[in-house]
């Protein structure tokens, strides 16, 4: 689940109920209000809708922010200079007419959160399709969207895991960047009690050697999102022998 995603949606859905009720509304926001309720809120693979949330909250921060860019040169193309945290958007998102919603490019006219969300759903269906093709094409599913890149300390490709598809996506547990190369390496989960039991993951060896056994054992694993368990020896014989790859004896007499 997300919670970014429970608490965004309503507003971009309500206003898309309320412009259509007025019979002022976008055809292209209508289905995309529409394509947004036939998701779970969830960022699987093979999830078919994440995408064009993602674009929708991509042009909301742009056209609500706007007044945070740079003098223009004409081109319309700008470089914003500070962007405010989701949190601070969340809470403008309860002042319906707060003067941030105007979109400063538009000369004459005062628009308000309701104008910003339609526009944004808009424009996001827009490039999800200029981007994707249809939406039910196959092209709009999320591992085809979003991956993950392994890169190698020395930034060689060919010593580094590309490309790899991956559950999760801004603001859930398993958070990814558009670069790839944002996400929680190490997972972990722990059972706390009399006796601790812990279950995690990590993708590889952290030597970057690419000859050790250890470089890249767990990356499928990890890509599933599967954990194991986590070891607590409390001396030497409670490890499996099968388990030991070396002993190291320190004899501080000698």
């Amino acid at each position: 689940g997300n919670a970014r995603a429970d608490y965004f949606m309503p507003f971009f859905l309500d206003a898309e109920s309320r412009t259509a009720e007025a019979e002022e509304i976008d055809s292209r926001a209508e289905e995309a209000a529409r394509l947004l309720t036939e998701w779970d809120r969830r960022y699987t693979k093979d999830n078919t809708r994440a995408v064009l949330f993602e674009l929708a909250m991509d042009e909301l921060v742009d056209r609500t922010w706007d007044e945070l860019n740079e003098p223009g040169d004409g081109d319309g193309r700008t470089r914003r200079v500070f962007t405010p945290a989701s949190a601070v958007l969340a809470v403008l998102l309860n002042a319906p007419h707060s003067v941030w919603w105007d979109d400063t490019r538009t000369v004459g006219v005062a628009e308000d959160r309701d104008d910003i969300l339609i526009a944004s759903l808009a424009a996001a269906l827009e490039r999800a399709k200029a981007q994707h093709g249809e939406p039910d094409g196959g092209d709009w599913r999320w591992d085809r969207v979003r991956n993950t890149n392994i890169y190698h300390l020395l930034g060689l490709e060919s010593l580094s895991v590309l490309g790899l598809p991956i559950q999760g996506g801004p603001g859930s547990l398993n958070p990814s960047s558009g670069r790839g190369i944002f996400g929680a390496s190490w997972r972990m989960v722990v059972q706390l009690g009399p006796e601790v039991e812990a279950w995690s993951i990590y993708p590889g060896g952290q030597s970057g050697n690419p000859v050790s056994s250890r470089y890249i054992d767990r990356v499928d694993r990890w890509v599933e999102g599967k954990l194991d368990p986590v070891l607590f020896p409390r001396s030497p014989s409670d490890l499996d022998a099968a388990r030991t790859a070396s002993i190291l004896e320190l004899n501080p007499e000698r």
